[in-house]
């Protein structure tokens, strides 16, 4: 129990044993001190609550072969970017919500928003994502999610989720390999941080899983099967901040430490699963 609320309850008694001699007066005294001491409680408690900082992550490959669905990534981008803004909205009380997007191929990696507050970002043009050249994917993981581990490693309420979106194999890095990847993702995991790999050409599990992301998906090679992609990673976003929602919620005036983080992202997954297993339930009874 509280000082406060201790302290609220010896008043309380106090005025309640001064009643049975002074009546009405003594009444109405108690009235106001509960009513101070109520209005003062909720009022420590809305100054109380955490807020997190979410760091929503997209790593998007702009190789050459993106070309042909070029315009569904770039919408692609656009939708989730919406649901993150919703999301903003919906869970203001609990919630910072910060952008990084990066595109790469061979020829650049392009930090298009970098740690963005989402109020600011605005939707992706053609002109921002223009693929060609060849797919550095362990560069692009590497260098992003090292820039943001240093930037969040001080900082007990971020919350990181990197999304990765390649239609083919690593085939041009120079800095990373898939063993340094694998131990760099094994140690962010640890501190909280959720992966999802999202590939199409390739067995998107098996490849995510030699670089330790269990969180994988493939998705057709063809403009409906890239918007479809997308649109269940925006769904499987807006389950998790729900649950982040209610983590800090119920943690409103402590840092929120990994082990917590990691369950409330597993919660998530799991839900999410079991959602989607009934959205597919329906769709095949629909044709």
């Amino acid at each position: 129990m509280s000082i406060k609320k201790s302290f609220a309850r010896v008043i309380n008694s106090c005025q309640a044993e001064q009643y049975s001699s002074t009546g009405a007066t003594a009444q109405n005294s108690n009235q106001t001190i509960n009513d101070s001491s109520a209005n003062s409680d909720e009022k420590n408690k809305e100054e109380s609550v955490v807020k997190a900082h979410i760091y929503n992550v997209i790593i998007l490959d702009k190789s050459g072969s993106m070309t042909s669905i070029r315009e569904q990534a770039v919408e692609g981008f656009n939708s989730t970017l919406k649901s993150i803004q919703e999301a903003q909205i919906e869970h203001a009380e609990t919630q910072e919500h910060f952008i990084t997007l990066l595109s790469f191929c061979g020829c650049e990696m392009k930090l298009i928003y970098d740690k963005a507050p989402v109020a600011s970002v605005e939707k992706l043009k053609y002109a921002d994502y223009e693929p060609c050249c060849s797919t550095p994917l362990f560069d692009a993981i590497g260098f992003t999610v090292s820039g943001m581990r240093n930037h969040v490693k001080k900082n007990d309420t971020a919350v990181v989720v990197v999304t990765i979106i390649t239609d083919g194999y690593e085939n041009a890095s120079h800095e990373y390999n898939g063993a340094a990847i694998k131990l760099l993702i094994d140690e962010l995991k640890n501190e909280g941080w959720s992966f999802t790999y999202m590939g199409a050409n390739q067995d998107s599990v098996k490849v995510a899983l030699s670089i330790s992301i269990e969180q994988a998906r493939d998705f057709d090679f063809s403009k409906e099967g890239t918007k479809e992609s997308w649109e269940t990673e925006s769904r499987y976003r807006t389950n998790f901040y729900s649950k982040m929602n209610k983590l800090f919620r119920e943690n409103p005036s402590e840092s929120v430490c990994c082990s917590l983080k990691q369950n409330a992202m597993e919660e998530a997954k799991k839900a999410f699963v079991e959602e989607e297993k009934l959205r597919e339930y329906n769709r095949k009874r629909k044709k």
